[in-house]
């Protein structure tokens, strides 16, 4: 039997959040179900994560296909909560941004 302080535990998020796209959709929204949901996606290969507006990336430190020229189309001019996160997603959405602010200058800064 392991002794645990009560200050070392935290509750857990129903099954139905496992592997949840964006951690801010937890229930119980704290570091260890950060943590919890990168390792569960990560096992899966699943290395982007949201969180709110940012992208999480867990390194796998080999070779995946993540941006072959059909995740690069899926993930090309769609908004952010409509494709799986991924980085491409991200950078596409952030250049459309860019190209449809009415000042040009602020949108490069």
């Amino acid at each position: 039997m392991i002794a645990v302080r009560s200050d070392d535990m935290y509750v857990m998020n129903p099954p139905r959040f496992d592997r949840i796209e964006d951690v801010t959709m937890l229930t119980c929204l704290h570091e260890p179900a950060v943590l919890y949901n990168l390792k569960d996606r990560y096992s899966s290969w699943v290395i982007y994560t949201y969180s709110g507006v940012f992208c999480a990336t867990v390194n796998p430190y080999k070779w995946l296909p993540v941006y072959n020229p059909e995740v690069v189309l899926a993930c090309q001019s769609k908004k952010c909560q409509v494709v799986p996160p991924h980085i491409i997603s991200i950078s596409d959405n952030t250049y459309q941004f860019m190209l449809n602010v009415e000042n040009p200058v602020q949108g490069r800064l």
